[in-house]
């Protein structure tokens, strides 16, 4: 059996951001590099709807289940009925199951190095007699994450990575969190530009690209439900009823949760004739590409699609303990300015946000520029390919 080229592992968090950074890069592996074998492994729920009808093929684990308390996110009873620990031990053997099945050839991972929960310890052993290389990829801001920063996560990349795919732009980021990487994990970091699914997606899709003519108001994510997100949907009816059907018709991407007050917020806002309700889904991004502004959270992925439309859209930060998003979006802010208004979710108002989008509407979409670089999958896609065709080439840890 012919071995696989490719495997992309994203573990599933509170987000969509690694499953959505790792599947834009498959999505650019089978563009640019079709005859490869090449496949995503990940609990990430979402997958389909984030893959599109883009020829990337997924294998699914049970997924991880979190919730927000405090600001930090916690393991809860996964949707299988096992435990957040349970689950670690299963996936570790199926990953282990899987890299001895399909003998990978290159296996990049999302984040950290041992996986979520550990669960790549005995992939990668098991993978040894096959001279598999691992590579690591990582968001421009990795955030006080304990996991990347541990050392166990140090020294298993000194003994069985052999590189580092840093997903951010130094122009914008500067050059910190580059060195940060390099004195944790003993190497280079190869920088390859902001990750948009986004623009991968649109590569296989013959519909409108950004820059056309918007005919909607605006478009609105919610991927997955915090500590505020319940009042946030309670205010959006008295906000969106406010604009009346003359800027045209809002879209609000939310998950059909089964909490009553959940449902009643939805219902009052498909009560409003100029918003539609949709759940989590691929036609996301061409609402998104035909809309005059959107609301998102401060999550990676869903920046990275407003500055590749260039957008005007308000971002709401949620409160969680790592800081993350707050410094990404004010490094960000200081090269696109108003075109990305921060609102804090704790602190929303109806006239407030009713105020800003008011702004948004107004403002022009940015115009294409080179002041960030947003080809990171395509980039990714490259140095991996370059990594499988040349076995002398290293990027390994020094000891």
């Amino acid at each position: 059996m012919p071995r696989l080229d490719i495997l992309l592992y994203a573990h599933d968090g509170r987000g969509l951001g690694h499953a959505s950074r790792t599947i834009a890069i498959g999505m650019a592996i089978r563009r640019l590099y079709p005859s490869l074998r090449v496949a995503l492994v990940t609990g990430c729920s979402f997958s389909r709807e984030l893959i599109g009808n883009v020829p990337l093929d997924w294998i699914k684990l049970p997924s991880y289940e979190t919730r927000v308390i405090n600001g930090r996110s916690r393991g809860i009873t996964g949707k299988s009925g096992y435990s957040d620990q349970e689950l670690g031990r299963l996936r570790t053997r199926m990953l282990e199951d899987l890299v001895r099945l399909y003998r990978p050839r290159m296996v990049l991972v999302d984040h950290q190095p041992q996986g979520k929960h550990r669960e790549l310890l005995r992939a990668i052993e098991t993978s040894q007699k096959d001279r598999t290389r691992w590579v690591l990829g990582v968001r421009g801001v990795t955030g006080a994450v304990p996991q990347t920063r541990s050392d166990l996560a140090a020294e298993l990349f000194r003994s069985s990575y052999h590189g580092i795919l840093w997903y951010g732009d130094s122009r914008v980021l500067g050059t910190d969190h580059l060195e940060q990487l390099r004195q944790r994990f003993g190497t280079e970091p190869v920088e390859c530009g902001y990750v948009s699914r986004l623009a991968q997606l649109l590569h296989f899709q013959a519909e409108s690209p950004p820059g056309t003519v918007p005919t909607m108001a605006g478009t609105m994510a919610i991927p997955w439900q915090g500590e505020q997100t319940l009042e946030l949907l309670g205010l959006l009816p008295d906000v969106l009823h406010r604009f009346g059907p003359g800027p045209g018709l809002w879209t609000i991407f939310v998950p059909d949760l089964p909490d009553p007050l959940w449902q009643r917020h939805l219902d009052s806002l498909r009560a409003i004739d100029h918003v539609r309700v949709e759940p989590v889904s691929a036609s996301y991004v061409q609402a998104l590409v035909n809309s005059r502004t959107a609301v998102i959270y401060g999550g990676y992925n869903s920046v990275v699609d407003i500055l590749h439309t260039g957008i005007p859209a308000v971002v709401l930060l949620r409160e969680m303990r790592d800081g993350e998003q707050q410094l990404h979006l004010r490094l960000l802010r200081h090269h696109v300015g108003d075109q990305l208004r921060l609102l804090p979710e704790k602190d929303v108002h109806p006239d407030q946000l009713h105020t800003l989008l008011e702004a948004q509407l107004r403002r022009k979409r940015a115009p294409s520029s080179d002041h960030i670089c947003l080809t990171g999958a395509e980039n990714s896609a490259r140095y991996l390919h370059r990594l499988l065709q040349d076995d002398k080439i290293t990027f390994r840890a020094t000891m």
